[in-house]
Protein backbone atom coordinates (compact mmCIF):
# COMPACT_ATOMS: atom_id res chain seq x y z
CA UNK A 1 0.00 0.00 0.00
CA UNK A 2 2.86 2.35 0.81
CA UNK A 3 4.53 1.65 -2.52
CA UNK A 4 1.24 2.19 -4.41
CA UNK A 5 0.62 5.54 -2.69
CA UNK A 6 4.16 6.64 -3.43
CA UNK A 7 3.73 5.69 -7.07
CA UNK A 8 0.48 7.68 -7.39
CA UNK A 9 2.17 10.69 -5.81
CA UNK A 10 5.02 10.49 -8.33
CA UNK A 11 2.54 10.28 -11.22
CA UNK A 12 0.66 13.37 -9.97
CA UNK A 13 3.90 15.34 -9.64
CA UNK A 14 5.06 14.39 -13.13
CA UNK A 15 1.66 15.29 -14.61
CA UNK A 16 1.75 18.63 -12.86
CA UNK A 17 5.18 19.42 -14.29
CA UNK A 18 4.18 18.36 -17.79
CA UNK A 19 0.87 20.27 -17.84
CA UNK A 20 1.10 23.81 -19.25
CA UNK A 21 0.54 26.59 -16.79
CA UNK A 22 -2.94 28.09 -17.06
CA UNK A 23 -2.96 31.80 -17.72
CA UNK A 24 -5.59 34.21 -16.69
CA UNK A 25 -7.40 36.19 -19.40
CA UNK A 26 -5.38 39.27 -18.51
CA UNK A 27 -2.07 37.45 -19.11
CA UNK A 28 -3.07 36.31 -22.61
CA UNK A 29 -5.00 39.41 -23.63
CA UNK A 30 -2.16 41.87 -23.04
CA UNK A 31 0.39 40.18 -25.37
CA UNK A 32 -2.28 40.04 -28.08
CA UNK A 33 -2.93 43.75 -27.77
CA UNK A 34 0.80 44.38 -27.71
CA UNK A 35 1.24 42.39 -30.93
CA UNK A 36 -1.53 44.36 -32.64
CA UNK A 37 0.04 47.61 -31.47
CA UNK A 38 3.51 46.61 -32.70
CA UNK A 39 2.06 45.63 -36.08
CA UNK A 40 0.74 49.13 -36.70
CA UNK A 41 2.69 51.49 -38.89
CA UNK A 42 4.75 54.11 -36.99
CA UNK A 43 2.51 56.88 -38.27
CA UNK A 44 -0.61 55.22 -36.93
CA UNK A 45 1.02 54.60 -33.57
CA UNK A 46 2.06 58.25 -33.42
CA UNK A 47 -1.44 59.37 -34.27
CA UNK A 48 -3.12 57.02 -31.81
CA UNK A 49 -0.85 57.88 -28.89
CA UNK A 50 -0.82 61.60 -29.64
CA UNK A 51 -4.59 61.77 -29.93
CA UNK A 52 -5.15 59.75 -26.77
CA UNK A 53 -2.65 61.88 -24.83
CA UNK A 54 -4.46 65.00 -26.05
CA UNK A 55 -7.82 63.64 -24.88
CA UNK A 56 -6.42 62.66 -21.47
CA UNK A 57 -4.79 66.07 -20.99
CA UNK A 58 -7.99 67.85 -22.00
CA UNK A 59 -10.03 65.82 -19.50
CA UNK A 60 -7.57 66.63 -16.71
CA UNK A 61 -7.80 70.35 -17.49
CA UNK A 62 -11.58 70.08 -17.77
CA UNK A 63 -11.80 68.62 -14.27
CA UNK A 64 -9.32 71.18 -12.96
CA UNK A 65 -11.56 73.97 -14.21
CA UNK A 66 -14.46 72.47 -12.30
CA UNK A 67 -12.45 72.43 -9.08
CA UNK A 68 -11.07 75.96 -9.50
CA UNK A 69 -14.30 77.66 -10.58
CA UNK A 70 -16.83 75.46 -8.79
CA UNK A 71 -18.80 74.68 -11.93
CA UNK A 72 -18.66 71.92 -14.52
CA UNK A 73 -20.61 71.85 -17.78
CA UNK A 74 -21.70 68.38 -18.90
CA UNK A 75 -24.14 66.91 -21.39
CA UNK A 76 -27.27 65.63 -19.64
CA UNK A 77 -30.63 64.35 -20.81
CA UNK A 78 -31.93 67.72 -22.06
CA UNK A 79 -28.66 69.15 -23.38
CA UNK A 80 -25.79 70.87 -21.60
CA UNK A 81 -26.23 71.45 -17.90
CA UNK A 82 -24.11 73.27 -15.31
CA UNK A 83 -23.04 71.24 -12.29
CA UNK A 84 -22.55 73.77 -9.48
CA UNK A 85 -20.64 73.60 -6.22
CA UNK A 86 -20.08 70.19 -4.68
CA UNK A 87 -21.82 68.53 -7.62
CA UNK A 88 -18.92 69.71 -9.79
CA UNK A 89 -16.50 67.98 -7.40
CA UNK A 90 -18.16 64.63 -8.08
CA UNK A 91 -18.10 65.28 -11.82
CA UNK A 92 -14.44 66.24 -11.64
CA UNK A 93 -13.54 63.05 -9.76
CA UNK A 94 -15.41 60.97 -12.35
CA UNK A 95 -13.63 62.72 -15.24
CA UNK A 96 -10.24 62.25 -13.60
CA UNK A 97 -10.86 58.54 -13.01
CA UNK A 98 -11.77 58.12 -16.66
CA UNK A 99 -8.60 59.99 -17.67
CA UNK A 100 -6.59 57.68 -15.42
CA UNK A 101 -8.14 54.61 -17.07
CA UNK A 102 -7.34 55.87 -20.55
CA UNK A 103 -3.81 56.93 -19.60
CA UNK A 104 -3.11 53.32 -18.63
CA UNK A 105 -3.39 52.43 -22.33
CA UNK A 106 -0.59 54.88 -23.08
CA UNK A 107 1.53 53.31 -20.35
CA UNK A 108 0.88 49.85 -21.75
CA UNK A 109 1.79 50.91 -25.26
CA UNK A 110 5.08 52.63 -24.59
CA UNK A 111 6.26 51.01 -21.32
CA UNK A 112 6.12 47.22 -21.72
CA UNK A 113 6.71 46.77 -18.00
CA UNK A 114 3.35 48.48 -17.35
CA UNK A 115 1.40 46.18 -19.67
CA UNK A 116 0.68 43.60 -17.01
CA UNK A 117 -2.25 42.02 -15.27
CA UNK A 118 -1.78 44.44 -12.41
CA UNK A 119 -2.14 47.41 -14.76
CA UNK A 120 -5.35 45.92 -16.13
CA UNK A 121 -6.78 45.53 -12.64
CA UNK A 122 -6.09 49.19 -11.92
CA UNK A 123 -7.74 50.11 -15.22
CA UNK A 124 -10.87 48.16 -14.37
CA UNK A 125 -10.96 49.79 -10.95
CA UNK A 126 -10.66 53.21 -12.58
CA UNK A 127 -13.58 52.40 -14.89
CA UNK A 128 -15.65 51.18 -11.94
CA UNK A 129 -14.82 54.33 -9.97
CA UNK A 130 -15.80 56.43 -12.99
CA UNK A 131 -19.22 54.77 -13.17
CA UNK A 132 -19.84 55.01 -9.42
CA UNK A 133 -18.80 58.66 -9.23
CA UNK A 134 -20.90 59.51 -12.28
CA UNK A 135 -23.93 57.98 -10.58
CA UNK A 136 -23.23 59.89 -7.38
CA UNK A 137 -22.82 63.10 -9.38
CA UNK A 138 -26.17 62.55 -11.10
CA UNK A 139 -27.83 61.99 -7.73
CA UNK A 140 -26.25 65.13 -6.26
CA UNK A 141 -27.32 67.12 -9.32
CA UNK A 142 -30.92 66.01 -8.83
CA UNK A 143 -30.76 66.85 -5.12
CA UNK A 144 -29.31 70.31 -5.82
CA UNK A 145 -32.35 71.34 -7.85
CA UNK A 146 -34.25 74.40 -6.58
CA UNK A 147 -36.49 73.55 -3.68
CA UNK A 148 -34.44 70.58 -2.56
CA UNK A 149 -30.90 70.50 -1.17
CA UNK A 150 -29.65 73.77 -2.60
CA UNK A 151 -26.59 73.87 -0.32
CA UNK A 152 -24.90 71.38 -2.64
CA UNK A 153 -24.49 74.11 -5.23
CA UNK A 154 -23.29 76.79 -2.84
CA UNK A 155 -19.58 75.92 -2.87
CA UNK A 156 -17.87 78.67 -4.93
CA UNK A 157 -14.78 76.72 -5.96
CA UNK A 158 -11.15 76.94 -4.94
CA UNK A 159 -10.41 80.26 -6.65
CA UNK A 160 -13.45 81.53 -8.61
CA UNK A 161 -11.87 84.90 -9.44
CA UNK A 162 -8.53 83.56 -10.63
CA UNK A 163 -7.60 83.91 -14.31
CA UNK A 164 -4.51 81.71 -14.64
CA UNK A 165 -6.53 78.95 -16.30
CA UNK A 166 -7.65 81.49 -18.91
CA UNK A 167 -4.08 82.07 -20.14
CA UNK A 168 -3.10 83.69 -22.43
CA UNK A 169 -6.28 85.79 -22.58
CA UNK A 170 -5.42 88.07 -19.59
CA UNK A 171 -2.38 89.51 -21.39
CA UNK A 172 -2.99 88.61 -25.06
CA UNK A 173 -6.66 89.49 -25.51
CA UNK A 174 -5.79 92.54 -27.65
CA UNK A 175 -4.11 90.35 -30.27
CA UNK A 176 -6.87 87.72 -30.24
CA UNK A 177 -9.79 90.15 -30.13
CA UNK A 178 -10.07 90.45 -33.97
CA UNK A 179 -11.17 86.79 -34.00
CA UNK A 180 -14.34 87.82 -32.14
CA UNK A 181 -15.70 90.01 -34.93
CA UNK A 182 -19.35 89.37 -35.71
CA UNK A 183 -18.70 88.77 -39.40
CA UNK A 184 -16.08 86.05 -38.88
CA UNK A 185 -18.04 83.06 -37.41
CA UNK A 186 -19.94 82.36 -40.67
CA UNK A 187 -16.64 82.39 -42.53
CA UNK A 188 -14.99 80.07 -40.02
CA UNK A 189 -17.82 77.54 -40.07
CA UNK A 190 -18.43 77.78 -43.83
CA UNK A 191 -14.76 77.30 -44.64
CA UNK A 192 -14.55 74.39 -42.20
CA UNK A 193 -17.49 72.67 -43.93
CA UNK A 194 -15.96 73.16 -47.38
CA UNK A 195 -12.51 71.95 -46.31
CA UNK A 196 -14.08 69.00 -44.44
CA UNK A 197 -15.95 68.00 -47.58
CA UNK A 198 -12.73 68.28 -49.57
CA UNK A 199 -11.05 66.03 -47.01
CA UNK A 200 -13.75 63.38 -47.48
CA UNK A 201 -13.30 63.59 -51.25
CA UNK A 202 -9.54 63.09 -50.94
CA UNK A 203 -10.07 60.06 -48.70
CA UNK A 204 -12.84 58.20 -50.51
CA UNK A 205 -12.64 59.38 -54.13
CA UNK A 206 -9.22 60.85 -54.82
CA UNK A 207 -7.42 58.26 -52.64
CA UNK A 208 -4.91 60.80 -51.43
CA UNK A 209 -4.76 60.22 -47.66
CA UNK A 210 -2.02 62.78 -47.07
CA UNK A 211 -4.14 65.58 -48.55
CA UNK A 212 -7.22 64.24 -46.77
CA UNK A 213 -5.50 64.35 -43.39
CA UNK A 214 -4.17 67.84 -44.03
CA UNK A 215 -7.63 69.13 -45.00
CA UNK A 216 -9.22 67.45 -41.98
CA UNK A 217 -6.68 69.09 -39.69
CA UNK A 218 -7.24 72.44 -41.38
CA UNK A 219 -11.02 72.15 -40.91
CA UNK A 220 -10.58 71.43 -37.20
CA UNK A 221 -8.28 74.42 -36.86
CA UNK A 222 -10.88 76.68 -38.48
CA UNK A 223 -13.47 75.54 -35.93
CA UNK A 224 -10.87 76.04 -33.21
CA UNK A 225 -10.33 79.63 -34.33
CA UNK A 226 -14.08 80.20 -34.08
CA UNK A 227 -14.05 78.81 -30.52
CA UNK A 228 -11.06 81.00 -29.66
CA UNK A 229 -13.00 84.04 -30.84
CA UNK A 230 -15.87 83.02 -28.58
CA UNK A 231 -13.48 82.67 -25.64
CA UNK A 232 -11.96 86.13 -26.07
CA UNK A 233 -15.41 87.70 -26.48
CA UNK A 234 -16.59 86.06 -23.24
CA UNK A 235 -13.48 87.40 -21.53
CA UNK A 236 -13.68 91.04 -22.65
CA UNK A 237 -17.49 91.34 -22.50
CA UNK A 238 -17.62 90.83 -18.75
CA UNK A 239 -14.69 93.15 -18.05
CA UNK A 240 -15.51 96.07 -20.32
CA UNK A 241 -12.22 95.84 -22.23
CA UNK A 242 -11.76 97.57 -25.62
CA UNK A 243 -15.16 99.23 -25.27
CA UNK A 244 -16.97 95.88 -25.30
CA UNK A 245 -19.31 95.59 -22.33
CA UNK A 246 -22.40 93.51 -21.67
CA UNK A 247 -24.26 94.52 -18.53
CA UNK A 248 -25.53 90.99 -17.90
CA UNK A 249 -22.04 89.55 -18.32
CA UNK A 250 -20.50 92.21 -16.06
CA UNK A 251 -23.09 91.61 -13.33
CA UNK A 252 -22.60 87.87 -13.63
CA UNK A 253 -18.84 88.27 -13.29
CA UNK A 254 -19.26 90.37 -10.15
CA UNK A 255 -21.89 88.21 -8.47
CA UNK A 256 -20.86 84.77 -9.74
CA UNK A 257 -17.25 85.01 -10.95
CA UNK A 258 -16.77 81.25 -10.97
CA UNK A 259 -19.71 80.71 -13.30
CA UNK A 260 -18.55 83.37 -15.78
CA UNK A 261 -14.94 82.24 -15.73
CA UNK A 262 -16.00 78.60 -16.11
CA UNK A 263 -17.94 79.45 -19.28
CA UNK A 264 -14.96 81.35 -20.68
CA UNK A 265 -12.61 78.49 -19.77
CA UNK A 266 -14.87 75.97 -21.52
CA UNK A 267 -14.69 78.01 -24.74
CA UNK A 268 -10.92 78.30 -24.41
CA UNK A 269 -10.45 74.60 -23.66
CA UNK A 270 -12.53 73.66 -26.70
CA UNK A 271 -10.42 76.00 -28.84
CA UNK A 272 -7.11 74.55 -27.61
CA UNK A 273 -8.34 70.98 -28.12
CA UNK A 274 -9.48 71.60 -31.70
CA UNK A 275 -6.37 73.57 -32.63
CA UNK A 276 -4.07 70.93 -31.13
CA UNK A 277 -5.95 68.07 -32.79
CA UNK A 278 -5.84 69.85 -36.14
CA UNK A 279 -2.12 70.49 -35.77
CA UNK A 280 -1.62 66.82 -34.85
CA UNK A 281 -3.40 65.67 -38.01
CA UNK A 282 -1.42 68.05 -40.19
CA UNK A 283 1.83 66.95 -38.58
CA UNK A 284 0.88 63.32 -39.18
CA UNK A 285 0.13 64.09 -42.82
CA UNK A 286 3.54 65.70 -43.30
CA UNK A 287 5.67 63.18 -41.39
CA UNK A 288 3.96 59.84 -41.91
CA UNK A 289 6.21 57.48 -43.93
CA UNK A 290 5.31 56.80 -47.56
CA UNK A 291 4.96 53.07 -46.92
CA UNK A 292 2.40 53.70 -44.19
CA UNK A 293 0.50 56.02 -46.51
CA UNK A 294 0.37 53.34 -49.17
CA UNK A 295 -0.98 50.81 -46.67
CA UNK A 296 -3.60 53.33 -45.52
CA UNK A 297 -4.59 53.98 -49.11
CA UNK A 298 -5.05 50.25 -49.75
CA UNK A 299 -7.44 50.06 -46.79
CA UNK A 300 -9.75 52.71 -48.29
CA UNK A 301 -12.76 51.59 -50.40
CA UNK A 302 -12.35 51.88 -54.14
Amino acid sequence: MARSSKRRKQLRESATKAAPARRSPGMTWTPALRALWDALAPGRRYMGSGGLALVVGTMLLYGLGGMVYGQLTVFMFEGFEDLPGWVAVGGTASAWCLAAAWSSYLAGRHWPAMASERCQRWRLRAYAATAVLAGITLLLWLLSAPGMWGALGAWPGLAPQSEWLLAPLPWAWEWVLPLARDDLPPWWTGTAVVVGGLSAWFFFVGHRPRAGLACMGLALMFVGMWALGGAVYHYVAGRGLAGVLEEVAALNLQSHPGQRNADTFLWLLMAWFLLALGALLMAWASHIPSAALQRSQQDLPR
